[in-house]
């Protein structure tokens, strides 16, 4: 329940900002181009925010060990899957327990194509809009 409560306060808090700087910061490019570029920067604050998610849930706050948050939320803990990695998020709890929920590294990865590809697409019609004509 804490990260969903941290994610509401701190979801709001960065990235209204960042998206009003993304909106001044694209607002002389032409039309497509502009699409295109504040796509890809939208996606990739998605991304961050699904990976601070992730990264909350996995955390262990106020002193409680892995151990005591996978045995009080999951009821499952063996010692040799308690390590917890940052790409991609994971901290098991057993072997088939994870902290970390199913959706989120895919999300990320998705969100992170997503990204490229809406860059790509931003590049492409900035390169054909000042292309010479013949």
């Amino acid at each position: 329940m804490l990260p969903v409560i941290l994610m509401l306060i701190v979801a709001p808090v960065t990235v209204v900002p960042q998206a009003l700087f993304v909106h001044l910061a694209t607002a002389q490019l032409s039309t497509w181009v502009r699409r295109w570029s504040r796509a890809a920067a939208y996606l990739l604050f998605a991304a961050g925010q699904t990976y601070l998610y992730g990264f909350l849930k996995m955390s262990t706050f106020w002193g409680n060990s892995p151990r005591d948050k996978c045995l009080s939320y999951y009821r499952s803990w063996d010692s040799r899957y308690g390590h917890g990695r940052y790409w991609p998020l994971e901290r098991r709890c057993s072997e088939f327990v994870d902290m970390v929920p199913g959706f989120v590294n895919p999300l990320i990865v998705i969100a992170l194509v997503a990204a490229f590809t809406c860059a790509l697409a931003a590049v492409a019609s900035l390169v054909r809009r000042h292309r010479p004509r013949r």
